[in-house]
């Protein structure tokens, strides 16, 4: 009899062509899609205004209660309580110091639309209340059903520290919501991996533990962790890293948001909740691709090594703090080491001394350094003076090489030939890929891609997924 009834609410819930024994199973094999609104969620028809969600979404998002609910009555109730999503979605702008104004111009969504949102009782288009959510940092996916909706309390005060005028980084509103939508793609990404881990690995190395060990010389603590890491890849001293973005984002399987930011800014780590990423400016010097090699790879160091007492949940770096030397002692240890490890990650201090052994010129040795291993003049003028003592400060910048096409290609190639130009630049690579093998496999409904994407309404299609599929 239970097995009856059981068969009998697994088709309620599913549809009767649906197979299998269990909710999972099931949910794979239905042709059923649901829609979410602010108010419920109930299956989806053609006249539908919610977010439409697959079978196995919305076991994910809702479990097995909801769904056999809505195969009973229709529809089922989401909010927890009458004063949301507006006091979560009011209280997370207030703690991020925004104005009406601010967001707007973010999210692209009326003033008087937002303060409909923030309004007990009001009803907002889940679309509306979806863009709010990504970018303050909230889960958009259960905003109006959990309070808080996955907020980050210390996350926000960060994020408010960096934008009051009166602290030394004193960045903009507009800053501040570009670190808080990246938070919100690194916590949504591992998500993701973590579903696309169930049926296949997303990365190949394991993360490795921090490491506390920051004693005199620092920079050696930096070399150290270097070789450990290029052990972890299996580089040995000679062997270029060929490409920085890929090691960060396959190898280890870490999220890396890229966005075109304030030109002082380089890099940062961020934490939403218990999950790390790395964000790189675009703009600035990190044009040049052997600079942003050298950011990524201080940032890297920064994330894989550091401990949490080491870093807040946003920590900037600028140009000029990575323009230093490694031996420079009247700064931060962490990021003295977090140096000492870019530089000597990108090209170990043996593979240097070889170099020089060769050709002792100072302009000759800095030139080799960086066409072997791809790394910035004021990077590799440091590292040979200290690996070597060599003098080179007599270097001209005029007479070093450029970087090669290909390595360009190797680093940039997600955001220069993605195929859906309305998706912003900090939705692309790794990121955009995890979205698109989630729709393939019929993890996410191709509606809820084009949310996380970020893109143009209907400019998401099934062919330009494939292509961002063929990027990596």
């Amino acid at each position: 009899m239970n097995d009856r009834i059981e068969e009998r609410n697994l088709s309620l819930a599913f549809g009767p062509e649906s197979s299998g024994d269990s909710p999972e199973e099931r949910a794979k094999t239905s042709k059923l899609r649901f829609v979410r609104g602010q108010l419920q969620l109930a299956r989806y028809s053609g006249n539908a205004t919610g977010r439409v969600l697959e079978a196995t979404e919305a076991l994910e998002l809702f479990g097995w209660s909801a769904l056999l609910k809505v195969g009973e009555d229709g529809s089922m109730p989401l909010i927890s309580s009458a004063q949301e999503p507006a006091h979560t979605l009011k209280r997370r702008r207030e703690e991020l110091g925004l104005s009406y104004e601010n967001l707007k111009r973010k999210t692209k969504v009326p003033v008087n639309t937002i303060k409909a949102a923030e309004t007990p009782g009001a009803r907002t288009p889940i679309r509306i209340l979806e863009k709010l959510a990504q970018a303050m940092a909230l889960d958009e996916q259960v905003l109006g059903m959990v309070p808080d909706a996955g907020r980050d309390a210390s996350l926000g005060v960060r994020l408010r520290e960096m934008g009051d005028s009166n602290s030394n980084q004193g960045f903009t509103a507009h800053t501040v919501l570009q670190f808080a939508e990246a938070a919100w793609i690194v916590d949504r990404q591992v998500s993701i991996q973590k579903r696309l881990s169930e049926i296949a690995p997303s990365c190949l190395t394991s993360l490795p533990y921090p490491d506390p060990d920051y004693s005199y010389p620092t920079y050696k603590q930096g070399y150290r962790l270097a070789r450990k890491t290029r052990q972890l890849l299996d580089l040995d001293d000679e062997e270029p890293v060929e490409s920085v973005r890929k090691v960060i984002e396959d190898q280890f399987g870490l999220p890396l948001v890229q966005e075109s930011m304030t030109r002082k800014l380089a890099g940062a780590t961020l934490a939403n909740g218990a999950i790390r990423g790395i964000m790189v400016n675009e703009a600035g010097s990190n044009t040049n691709v052997w600079v942003r090699r050298m950011t990524l790879c201080h940032e890297l160091g920064h994330l894989l090594w550091d401990p949490d007492d080491k870093l807040k949940k946003v920590t900037v770096d600028t140009y000029a703090d990575l323009e230093q030397s490694d031996r420079e002692q009247d700064r931060d240890i962490a990021e003295i080491r977090a140096n000492a490890f870019a530089v000597a990650f990108l090209a170990p201090a043996l593979a240097v001394e070889r170099i020089y052994e060769r050709c002792n010129d100072p302009t000759s040795v800095v030139s080799a350094v960086m066409s072997k291993f791809g790394i910035s003049a004021t990077a590799a003028k440091h590292h040979v003076r200290n690996v070597t003592g060599l003098n080179t400060a007599s270097v001209r910048n005029s007479d070093l090489p450029t970087p090669e096409p290909h390595l360009i290609a190797m680093e940039n190639l997600t955001l220069d030939y993605f195929p859906v130009k309305s998706v912003p630049s900090s939705r692309r690579g790794k990121f955009a890929w995890n979205v698109a093998k989630a729709q393939q496999l019929g993890l996410i409904s191709l509606d809820s891609a084009e949310s996380y994407l970020g893109c143009d309404a209907n400019s998401l299609t099934e062919d330009a997924l494939r292509i961002i599929l063929e990027l990596r």
